[in-house]
C-alpha cells in the first residue's frame, strides 16, 4: 500500500477518498469488518491507477469514469451500514469534504434508488438514528452539504427524507446544541431551496441564516450558554466549505436541469412523511414548472401539513408533536420572509399560499399556545408585506380573525395575545402604503367588511 502522502493517487476526489479509507481500515474491527477492510485496500489500489484529468459527464464523481464511481463509493455504503462510529465518522467526515467541493453530482430522487448517490444520501439519514451526539452533527453537516451543492439535485420524496432526517434530530437531540444545530440547518436548507425557487437555477449565492433569530418563538430554553455561537459557526462553516471549488461544467447542469420526463416526484405511498401527503394528490398541481420549482412546492406544501397536525384525544399534551408543529411553522416563516417575486407571479405557488398555508393559519387559530399563537401573527405580517396584492380575500378573513378577534376579547383577556397583537399593529402602524392599502381595499370597497373602522 502507498505511504500517507500519495494515498488516493493523483485524482481530485482520490485525495479526498483516500485518506478517509485509510482512517476506516485502522478504525475497523478486524474480525467483524473484515469485508469492508478489504473492499477499502481494493478501492486505494484502484485510486493509484487513476489518470487525473478524465472527464466523464455521466459519472456521478468528478474526474471518475462513471465505471468505476459506484464501486469506489462502495466501502463508505458498507461503513455506514456498520452503525460503528468509529468508521461511520471517517465515511460522515468524506462525504461532507465530496459534497462541498462538488466533487460528487447528479440528480438524487426515489425512483432511482439504484443509484450510488441516492444510497449514499438514504445510509447517511439512516446513521442519524445513532444517538451520539457527533454522529447527529456529522449527518447534518453532511445533509446540507448536499442540498447545498451546486452539482447536486435531490427531488421529491428523497428531499422530503432528509428534511425528515433533520427534523427527527432536532425532536431527538442529546442536547440544546444538536437540537439548535438541527433547526438552524432546516432553515439554512429553506433558503437554498427556495432561492433556487426564486431565481430557477442550482448555482445560486444564498445567504446564511442568522441562528439568533431562530430562537425568537421557541427553543430558547435549549440554549446552552455558547450554542447560539457554535451553531452559527456550524452552518457558516457548512456554508463557506465549497466556495472556491471550481464550478461544474456547463454539460453537468445542464443534464441536471433539463426539462423532466414524465415521472412520479412523489407517491402517496412513499415511506417519506408518510400520512401527510393525501392519497390521489400527484404533481398536476405543479404544471409545467422546473424541477427546482416542483420540489419547492412540494416541500412546501408538507411543511404546512405538517404544521396542521393536533394531538389525538387520548394524548392532548404531546409535546413532541407540538415542537414538530412550532417547528414547521418556523420554517414557513423563514420561507416567506425570504420569498420574492416567484411568490407573487406563479400561480402554483400563489394558490399554495391560499390552500395550504391559509389553511395553516385557519386550523391554528384556536390554538392556545403562545408561541404558536406568536409564529401566527408573524407569518400574517409577512402575508401583509408581501403577498397582499394576491391575498385580498384571504386577508379580509383573517385580520378579524387573528387581531380583531383578541382586541375584542373582553370576556377571556390575554395580557401576552393583546401585547403580541399590538405589537403586529405597531409594525403595520409603520408601513404608511400598508395602512392605506387595507383601507382602500376593505375600508372603501362597499363588497368587503370595514377593518380600519373596527381597529380604530
Amino acid at each position: 500500500m502507498s505511504t500517507s502522502q500519495t494515498l488516493g493517487g493523483a485524482t481530485r476526489c482520490g485525495r479526498i477518498i483516500g485518506p478517509s479509507l485509510d482512517k476506516i481500515i485502522k478504525n475497523a474491527a478486524w474480525r467483524k469488518h473484515t469485508y469492508l477492510v478489504s473492499s477499502c485496500k481494493s478501492v486505494l489500489d484502484k485510486l493509484e491507477s487513476l489518470p487525473d484529468d478524465f472527464h466523464d459527464p455521466s459519472s456521478v464523481v468528478s474526474g471518475l469514469a462513471a465505471s468505476d464511481a459506484d464501486s469506489v463509493l462502495q466501502p463508505f455504503l458498507l461503513s455506514l451500514e456498520t452503525a460503528y462510529s468509529k468508521v461511520v465518522e471517517p465515511s460522515l467526515d468524506c462525504a461532507f469534504k465530496l459534497f462541498s467541493l462538488s466533487i460528487l453530482r447528479g440528480e438524487i430522487q426515489s425512483s432511482k434508488q439504484d443509484s450510488i448517490l441516492f444510497k449514499l444520501v438514504n445510509a447517511v439519514s439512516k446513521v442519524g438514528a445513532i444517538a451520539e451526539e457527533p454522529i447527529q452533527l456529522a449527518v447534518l453537516r453532511v445533509l446540507l452539504a448536499a442540498v447545498r451543492s451546486p452539482c447536486i439535485l435531490i427531488r421529491g420524496d428523497c428531499l422530503l427524507h432528509v428534511v425528515k432526517t433533520c427534523y427527527n434530530i432536532y425532536l431527538g437531540g442529546l442536547s440544546g446544541t444538536t437540537q439548535i444545530c438541527a433547526k438552524s440547518v432546516l432553515a439554512q436548507m429553506m433558503l437554498v431551496i427556495f432561492t433556487r425557487s426564486e431565481e430557477d437555477s442550482l448555482d445560486v449565492s444564498v445567504k446564511t441564516i442568522y441562528v439568533n433569530e431562530l430562537l425568537t418563538f421557541t427553543d430558547k430554553s435549549v440554549n446552552e450558554g455558547s450554542s447560539v455561537y457554535f451553531c452559527q459557526g456550524f452552518v457558516n462553516e457548512v456554508m463557506a466549505a465549497g466556495q472556491g471549488s471550481p464550478l461544474p461544467p456547463p454539460d453537468v447542469i445542464q443534464i441536471l436541469l433539463q426539462n423532466p420526463e414524465t415521472e412520479t416526484v412523489m407517491t402517496p405511498d412513499s415511506p417519506s412523511f408518510r400520512g401527510y401527503v393525501a392519497n390521489g394528490e400527484g404533481d398536476s398541481e405543479t404544471g409545467d414548472m422546473s424541477k427546482v420549482r416542483q420540489d419547492a412546492f412540494l416541500l412546501f406544501k408538507n411543511l404546512c401539513k405538517l404544521s396542521m397536525r393536533f394531538s389525538s384525544k387520548e394524548n392532548n399534551d404531546d409535546q413532541i408533536m407540538v415542537r414538530g408543529k412550532t417547528l414547521s411553522l418556523e420554517l414557513l416563516k423563514v420561507i416567506i420572509d425570504n420569498g420574492g417575486s416567484v411568490w407573487r407571479t406563479n400561480e402554483s405557488f400563489i394558490n399554495a399560499v391560499k390552500q395550504y398555508l391559509c389553511l395553516s393559519l385557519l386550523k391554528n387559530s384556536a390554538v392556545s399556545i403562545m408561541s404558536i399563537f406568536q409564529l401566527q401573527c408573524a407569518i400574517f405580517m409577512s402575508l401583509l408585506s408581501k403577498l397582499r396584492s394576491v391575498l385580498k380575500a384571504e386577508i379580509g378573513i383573517f385580520f378579524p380573525m387573528i387581531v380583531l378577534r383578541v382586541l375584542e376579547n373582553v370576556l377571556q383577556p390575554s395580557y401576552l395575545q393583546k401585547m403580541t397583537v399590538l405589537n403586529l399593529l405597531d409594525k403595520m402602524s409603520q408601513d404608511p402604503q400598508l395602512m392605506v392599502d387595507i383601507f382602500v381595499n376593505y375600508d372603501c370597497d362597499v363588497e368587503s367588511s370595514n377593518i380600519l373602522e373596527r381597529y380604530y
